[in-house]
């Protein structure tokens, strides 16, 4: 890294360490703050940035303090079902290898219950139910940043290499990534310049001799018969690795559950040379390529349909290598950098049995444009708080302010406020999936629309300003000395969701006597709050006697993972909640 590089870097720190009352010398806290800033704008996960640039945004809740069993930061995306968990080191000089080898280490230690219990309050909340989702499907991604140059640091290198094959060879969902200063802040570069994922920069094939055609028109591709081994040596390269498939819809490649039938079929000397015939092959695309004789370089490639093939050959490899394995190999050149709506169409169709789907793809649909350009028009009127909706990655209409609440925000937002909470939690990846709940999330009635009546409007927007309202009650609560360690104060924000279903179902067992349609309701911020403020004080209520309840029966459990899950303690909730604001609650 260049010595401008490294000021930047030291800069960096220091005002992130400032940012969270640490002295600006204390370069290791502010790499840990700056780390944390930095992976919290990938997508999905920069929903915690709730709207705001990385460098204004409060991530306290989440970059841990004291007593953190090793773990710096904990960062969560539940609707793509993917944890970070991040480790800093800011050294003068030489990286400590067991150090790197703990953190890696790390999830067979923080999965203990008992070992967990000895970390701090913040590090039990996080950290308890990990064990649950990992076994629910999460993705670990272990990242280990530090200041010093690892690129040429063989032992470090290989030390995280290990660690990933075993964590494959196990069919764990762990990743293990050691970024030095230059990938931590290239890695900033690219998502600050909305350059989502990384990427490849140039990769090389030998395509056999006789076995590949090229298409010119109306884009350029490349059908070939590759040897297996050409896509494992790409993707063991240390500069390429899991960035291969950035672009996949699919979970990412460490996460998958290896076909072991594509494994035995690769390692077999009998069956090696029908893998091709078995195997619906790998498509790929790319900004440009050129095909010279038999050898093809492509730049930023990425593979878009085959990340479980790929897999597969890896592990088969280091089973038992075999020379007769052959795939077939579709590559297109889009001409886009990165992405794109061409590229787009292609993940989409070459995924289509995939029911998980991006949010992304759904951002140029009739009904999430009409969202876009009329929803916002309620914001910061009577007591709706300033909005705009992120109907796609990296959207912000010119001039606007507030939050902006992304796609998937609003999905479980306004399904919770239709239907209860507990899909938005235990199965949010449904919204986006036509077949499934995208049409209960933003049609009416469940079924297809391209837009809403006012009423609807007025019903989401109201939503949204439940659920502001119960977050800002939730860090209200962490904030004062006085609240900051009681249970709520712990559950309440990440659970505004929860409460904020309960909120609608009080609010529907009293509009006809009462505020009668919801563009009354938010026409006034009077009248929101004359018949809002008392129903969620009265959910508050009835939330926090649960949780006592559960706690004195399960001691030491944290509670929160499995409650918000939970459709028979939902509908026993909403119908304490419903009773209690018919008969208690007066306005």
């Amino acid at each position: 890294m260049t010595k401008s590089s490294s000021q930047d870097l030291r800069r960096s720190c220091e005002q992130y360490a400032a940012k969270y009352g640490y002295s600006p010398a204390n370069l290791e806290h502010g790499l840990e703050a700056y780390a944390a800033h930095v992976f919290a704008q990938e997508n999905g996960f920069d929903a915690l940035l709730e709207g705001e640039l990385t460098a204004k945004a409060d991530l306290s809740e989440y970059i841990f303090r004291k007593n953190d069993l090793g773990i710096d930061a904990f960062l969560e995306d539940p609707t793509n079902k993917k944890i970070i968990l991040l480790q800093a080191a800011w050294r003068s000089k030489r990286l400590e290898e067991d150090k790197v080898a703990s953190f890696f280490d790390s999830p067979s230690r923080i999965t203990s219950v008992d070992y967990l219990t000895t970390g701090d309050d913040q590090v039990q909340e996080l950290l308890a139910d990990l064990r649950q989702k990992m076994a629910d499907g999460y993705e670990l991604q272990l990242k280990f940043v530090t200041n010093i140059n690892v690129a040429d640091k063989e032992r470090l290198q290989e030390l995280t290499e290990a660690r990933n094959t075993t964590y494959e060879e196990s069919d764990q969902a762990v990743v293990c990534e050691l970024y030095g200063s230059a990938e931590l802040m290239q890695r900033d570069r690219e998502l600050q310049s909305a350059v989502r994922g990384g990427h490849v920069t140039s990769v090389e094939f030998s395509l056999q001799n006789g076995k590949f055609i090229e298409l010119l028109e109306p884009y350029r591709t490349v059908i070939a018969v590759i040897k297996a081994n050409e896509l494992v040596d790409l993707y063991r390269r240390r500069d390429v690795g899991s960035k291969l498939f950035n672009l996949n819809i699919r979970l990412p490649l460490t996460s998958l559950k290896v076909n072991p039938k594509m494994v035995e079929t690769a390692i077999s000397d009998e069956e090696g040379p029908h893998f091709f015939y078995y195997n619906n092959g790998v498509a790929a695309v790319c900004s440009q390529y050129a095909l010279v004789g038999n050898k093809l370089t492509a730049h930023r490639l990425q593979i878009i349909n085959g990340a479980q093939t790929v897999s597969a050959l890896a592990k088969a490899r280091r089973r038992s290598p075999n020379s007769d394995v052959y795939v077939l190999f579709r590559l297109t050149e889009t001409s886009e950098q990165y992405g794109g709506a061409f590229t787009e169409n292609i993940i989409r169709y070459n995924n289509t049995q995939n029911p998980v789907k991006v949010s992304d793809f759904f951002s140029n649909d009739e009904i999430q444009i009409w969202i876009r350009d009329n929803l916002p028009k309620l914001s910061g009127k009577g007591p709706v708080p300033a909005f705009y909706y992120v109907h796609k990655s990296g959207y912000k209409p010119k001039g606007a302010s507030g939050r902006g609440i992304k796609i998937e925000q609003l999905a479980g937002i306004r399904h919770a406020f239709l239907y209860g909470p507990v899909v938005s939690y235990r199965e949010p990846a449904q919204f986006f999936d036509r077949s499934l709940r995208y049409w209960e999330a933003f049609g009416v009635d469940g079924k297809a629309v391209d837009n809403w009546r006012p009423e609807e409007v007025a019903q989401a927007v109201a939503a949204i300003t439940i659920h502001q309202r119960i977050q800002g009650l939730g860090k209200e609560l962490r904030g004062k000395e006085a609240t900051r360690n009681l249970a709520e104060a712990k559950y309440l924000y990440r659970l505004a969701r929860y409460v904020t279903g309960m909120v609608a179902v009080g609010l529907e067992a009293v509009r006809s006597d009462s505020f009668n349609d919801y563009q009354t309701l938010i026409a006034s911020s009077p009248t929101f709050d004359k018949y809002v403020d008392p129903i969620i004080r009265e959910a508050r209520g009835v939330l926090r006697h649960e949780w006592r309840r559960i706690q004195e029966n399960r001691a030491g459990v944290q509670v929160e993972y499995n409650l918000a899950r939970d459709d028979k303690l939902w509908v026993r909730l909403s119908d304490t909640l419903k009773e209690s604001v018919l008969t208690e609650v007066t306005f």
